[in-house]
């Protein structure tokens, strides 16, 4: 039903004026659980508006990966469902795929407010050849930047640089100019947390400085400390035309902390309505 609600309605047209076909309207084969809307006479299931639909892999097994990619704070690997549902391992990784679409925001989300921490943090595996990556800012791995409210929500973004320009279109889209922001000795920040009424406080990691009052980073280093562990021992390897699916899901798990797993899952399921994901997409990035 559209918008996954308790009021069963057509998808098409909007008309409440529906009902669930009995065996005998299907041949004795409802198996699909197929209702009819009275208004515009047409046939649809609950997947019809969603990420499910047009797939053929039974509800059973993507309530289960919807499930086990909510109650892992880790997340769950696409080899790991194959093994527990007897997909093949195609089908669970685009499976995969689009709970991780049904986990991202329609839009960029609530501005951040308050005292925010700011940092970035780079995705990669260990360089092919010598010579190939340096330490921090001068590897030549993925950068991330990460905007995380204290007591609040994260945001993460791929970027393709660190630079002043590329840092500050991020966190003017993401962090309102009324909080306090809080990053490290990284001189591009510099120009950027003038613009913050709350003030910018730095935290000079170069000489070994972590936490000064109220002033430190420690939340958002956090974040990229759980998102390394999931996609080093969970995913092993992501490529960088799949990385802000990942994001996006570490982000989701992260801004539902404080609700259980039962309704973490039914979160991310109404996020589900309104979004397709057709496999040539994900093949092209």
């Amino acid at each position: 039903m559209r918008g996954w609600t308790e009021q069963p309605c057509c998808p098409r047209c909007g008309d409440t004026d529906v009902y669930q076909m009995a065996d005998s309207e299907t041949g004795g084969r409802n198996h699909r659980c197929l209702w009819r809307c009275r208004g515009c006479k047409k046939q649809y299931t609950v997947r019809i508006g969603t990420v499910l639909e047009d797939s053929r892999i039974p509800l059973r097994h993507w309530c289960f990966a919807f499930w086990a990619a909510c109650s892992s704070k880790k997340g769950v690997s696409a080899l790991q469902v194959k093994r527990q549902t007897g997909l093949s391992y195609k089908s669970a990784l685009f499976l995969m795929h689009r709970i991780r679409w049904a986990m991202a925001p329609t839009d960029n989300g609530p501005t951040l407010t308050g005292t925010v921490e700011v940092d970035e943090t780079y995705v990669g595996g260990k360089p092919r050849y010598k010579g190939q990556s340096g330490i921090g800012r001068s590897t030549r791995k993925q950068p991330v930047i990460g905007m995380v409210e204290r007591g609040g929500s994260v945001r993460t973004r791929v970027i393709p640089d660190v630079t002043g320009n590329t840092l500050k279109a991020a966190i003017d889209v993401h962090v309102s100019k009324a909080s306090r922001l809080v990053t490290d000795e990284w001189p591009a920040y510099r120009k950027v947390g003038t613009e913050f009424a709350g003030g910018h406080d730095i935290i000079k990691h170069r000489y070994k400085e972590y936490v000064r009052g109220d002033v430190t980073t420690n939340t958002i280093e956090s974040f990229f400390a759980l998102l390394k562990r999931g996609i080093i021992g969970v995913y092993h390897n992501v490529s960088l035309k799949h990385l802000q699916r990942y994001l996006d899901e570490f982000e989701f798990r992260y801004n539902h902390r404080s609700v259980d797993d039962g309704e973490r899952t039914r979160q991310a399921i109404r996020g589900a309505v309104g979004k397709r994901l057709q496999y040539r997409e994900p093949l092209a990035g």
